[in-house]
């Protein structure tokens, strides 16, 4: 699913270069669930944008689902995204004057499906994640727990197979980390999608099967 080799990443600024990412390498593979541990600042969340092509390494190759994505073109990244990845993230990024169902179909309508299935498989994915009840309440109108659901909804929407959560349980008390844990966990039981966790939360990460570690630029196998 995914496979980086020697992967840098460097920032220019002030006459100053800082390297956060120093020859990397990490595999995944397909339906498993990894984490990506470390410190804050030491570049767990650049290595996921990284893997979802919003942002760009220095050197190095990654590949996700046997496709080069540090050679893509801005379009083709944009449907690689649309397509390929699901992201949840610790903010949720729900839009406030959409409703969960259609915070949901979002990722759907982007590519270009008809309000109507849009509908359909966001009802069914928000229905997954214990939110039948809440399809036309607003994000101002739910609980922080009901947030974290509706964007883990979001990302699964289309059939994803591979999701990029970063900080996921960021927000969240520890009563709805758990809930939110155990919903993650059930949902790649049952669907198969690879998911990789960028969490400095030990409780989580000690959940997961296949634990990384960041520290001074390097990944290590925990």
């Amino acid at each position: 699913m995914i496979r980086i080799e020697n992967l840098t990443k460097q920032f220019h600024g002030e006459g100053e270069t800082v390297t956060v990412l120093s020859g990397l390498a990490m595999h995944v593979q397909e339906k498993t669930i990894v984490s990506v541990e470390g410190a804050s600042g030491e570049g767990k969340s650049t290595l996921l944008n990284i893997i979802g092509t919003v942002d760009q390494a220095t050197t190095g190759s990654v590949m996700v689902s046997n496709r080069e994505v540090t050679s893509m073109s801005e379009r083709e990244k944009e449907q690689f995204r649309a397509h390929e990845l699901g992201f949840i993230f610790q903010h949720h990024y729900l839009l406030p004057d959409f409703t969960i169902l259609e915070n949901a179909m979002m990722p759907l309508l982007i590519q270009r499906n008809s309000i109507a299935n849009a509908a359909l498989e966001a009802e069914r994915v928000l229905a997954m994640v214990g939110l039948a009840h809440r399809l036309q309440h607003f994000p101002s109108q739910v609980s922080g727990g009901e947030m974290a659901r509706a964007g883990v909804a979001r990302a699964l929407v289309g059939g994803k197979k591979l999701i990029l959560a970063d900080e996921p349980t960021g927000n969240l008390d520890k009563a709805n980390s758990d809930r939110l844990a155990d919903l993650l966990w059930q949902l790649q039981g049952d669907l198969g999608f690879t998911l990789v966790i960028v969490t400095h939360d030990p409780e989580l990460a000690a959940r997961v099967p296949i634990r990384h570690k960041i520290a001074s630029g390097r990944l290590t196998r925990l």
